[in-house]
């Protein structure tokens, strides 16, 4: 298992949280549990591999955009549907967590997409060594 309280160990946390919500049918919740462990994930590999100018990054709520800068410095291309899914994770993060005009309630197959992706990452991970 990763480092207590490191990005990974949360990371993995989170995809147990992402489980048992959708197993609950709080779909809403299990889209923004994987949001949170494919976050952490890539924030990971930024903080390994990145430099001290990807501190910014680090505040940012948006899985597309960490998993580009993770690209710039190494990480395997995702297929374009992975891509699209990851996409849509921030959408999950914040229109299922906050009120307003763009609040949406996930259903059992966005969040079972959205698992898919989550336990696809987290493997690249454990195959890249990064996990135990």
């Amino acid at each position: 298992m990763a480092e207590i309280g490191s990005f990974l160990y949360i990371a993995q946390k989170d995809l147990a949280r992402a489980k048992l919500m959708h197993n609950a049918r709080d779909y809403s919740a299990a889209g923004r549990f994987c949001e949170q462990s494919v976050e952490k994930c890539l924030k990971s590999y930024i903080e390994r591999h990145g430099n001290s100018s990807d501190y910014r990054l680090m505040a940012l709520h948006k899985p597309r955009r960490l998993y580009e800068r993770c690209l710039e410095l190494g990480w395997p291309e995702l297929p374009d549907k992975d891509v699209a899914v990851l996409s849509k994770l921030a959408d999950y993060y914040y229109d299922t967590n906050y009120p307003g005009n763009s609040y949406f309630e996930l259903n059992e197959a966005q969040s079972e997409e959205a698992l898919e992706l989550t336990e696809k990452i987290c493997e690249m991970f454990c195959e890249a060594g990064y996990w135990y």
